[in-house]
């Protein structure tokens, strides 16, 4: 049944694509305000009502899947931040086989006090859940003390083969006393007919005299958590890991958010046996997960001396060995012997696990150096690997792609930046989100070749390139 509805929703988007897909931007001489476009071309938008604070992305068979970023200020005791609330919060699930008019048919609710940015949808393998697609969001706490011990915050799953009516089906709570599950990816092991979930919560080993670890986490368990979700009403954690395990932090970090000890996300190789940690200014962490309950060191990068470090997040071109990587890094300038400029995106061979090498990078003309191009935040977010193409999700720099067929000479090829949009969360929130555009978040969808782009501000973008 899921074969026939596939085939149905691709013949239908392909009609619709030869028909009615117009071009709704264009280049435009008048900045990032206005709206760029380069090979590219917008057929759908959806304001998302004007929420704001829009997370990452995802498309699975024909239905967009948004969430929203949320945050507490437990630094300083402040309750002016964002947490969404009330109607305000939720996966929002839009209806885009016609990608000219995406539609809101459903949510993904999480809890009170919550935020859900990751969200990744997949079709069940295994299991009694076999052949129903499951929906999985990272629950993190925004309330007022990261000490709560009635907060939500881990995973949560739902059936979605109805994508307007999900059901709520599981919940792992990973407890006290970080936000929870930040970022996360799901992939199958086919040699074990099992699916995992490879997800970071970040802060989980910070020092904290508060807990009976010692650590932020109660358990005392790494920034790196490994769930299986085979049974997606069940979900279990099988194996931690953290800086730690192999005598970390090395250092004290650079630059102008130096912390060497920030589990910040996780990419999955495609037979799920490997895993790349990025741990901010400790680099990239190869971690071989031949036996799930057992994680294996196996090698990391290093920053050069100058640069600023903050290893975001990655994408792992598996024929290749090729680790895409995004920093993210907001300080045009860190101060003296540190490299100048926002955060960009490099590229690191992987064919000896033990001594990855970085072999190219990009970097759009916004980011470099310390000059104010225009209001916004001109740092790479995160990157996304199709063939040897990359889509990257870029902030104020909206999507770019790049050609990496040759990783040492990445060329540009395409781009979209949204029009500015006033940012929808009032009051403002001090010294987090311009009015500028603010991408988040990129998907791809295979089967029809358009681009789906998530701006915090102005909503659901979905884009089809020219030039191929």
């Amino acid at each position: 049944m899921n074969l026939t509805r596939n085939i149905r929703y691709m013949l239908s988007v392909i009609a619709v694509l030869v028909l009615a897909f117009p071009v709704l931007v264009r280049a435009d001489s008048g900045g990032n305000n206005a709206g760029q476009a380069f090979n590219m071309e917008v057929g759908g938008h959806n304001d998302l009502g004007g929420r704001g604070f829009n997370a990452d992305v995802w498309v699975h068979e024909g239905y967009a899947y948004v969430g929203q970023w949320g945050f507490g200020d437990w630094a300083s005791g402040s309750k002016d931040r964002f947490c969404p609330q009330g109607s305000m919060t939720s996966v929002l699930i839009l209806d885009s086989r016609d990608p000219t008019n995406p539609q809101v048919v459903g949510r993904l609710q999480n809890p009170p006090n919550t935020s859900i940015e990751d969200v990744v949808v997949y079709t069940a393998r295994y299991g009694s859940f076999r052949g129903h697609d499951i929906a999985v969001g990272g629950i993190q706490y925004c309330g007022d003390s990261r000490y709560d011990t009635n907060a939500d915050h881990g995973l949560m799953l739902w059936d979605v083969t109805n994508p307007s009516a999900p059901i709520q089906i599981g919940y792992l709570n990973t407890g006290c006393c970080t936000r929870g599950v930040h970022e996360f990816e799901v992939q199958h092991r086919t040699d074990l007919r099992r699916t995992f979930a490879y997800a970071s919560v970040p802060t989980s080993r910070y020092p904290d005299s508060a807990t009976s670890s010692g650590y932020r986490d109660e358990n005392g368990d790494g920034d790196f958590r490994l769930f299986d979700i085979t049974d997606p009403a069940n979900p279990v954690q099988v194996s931690d890991w953290g800086i730690q395990d192999i005598g970390g932090p090395f250092y004290a970090g650079q630059g102008c958010d130096a912390d060497p000890n920030y589990g910040h996300g996780a990419e999955p190789s495609d037979d799920g046996k490997l895993v790349f940690v990025s741990y901010w200014d400790s680099g990239f962490i190869a971690l071989d997960l031949t036996d799930p309950a057992q994680p294996v060191f196996k090698g990391r990068t290093v920053y050069p001396a100058k640069a600023d470090g903050d290893a975001h997040s990655a994408s792992y071109d598996d024929d290749r060995r090729l680790l895409f990587s995004a920093d993210e890094d907001f300080c045009k300038n860190s101060g003296p012997g540190i490299e100048k400029g926002s955060g960009y995106l490099r590229v690191y061979d992987y064919s000896n696990l033990a001594a990855p090498v970085q072999i190219g990078a990009f970097r759009t003309p916004n980011s470099v150096g310390t000059n104010t191009q225009a209001a916004g935040d001109y740092s790479l977010h995160n990157a996304l690997v199709v063939g040897t193409d990359i889509y990257m999700a870029w902030y104020s720099d909206g999507i770019r792609v790049v050609d990496a067929s040759n990783p040492s000479a990445i060329v540009e090829v395409a781009y979209f930046v949204p029009p500015s949009a006033n940012n929808p969360v009032k009051p403002s929130q001090r010294g987090v989100l311009s009015n500028a555009p603010q991408v988040w978040g990129v998907a791809y969808d295979e089967a029809t070749g358009l681009i789906y782009a998530s701006d915090m501000n102005s909503g659901l973008w979905i884009l089809r390139r020219t030039d191929q």
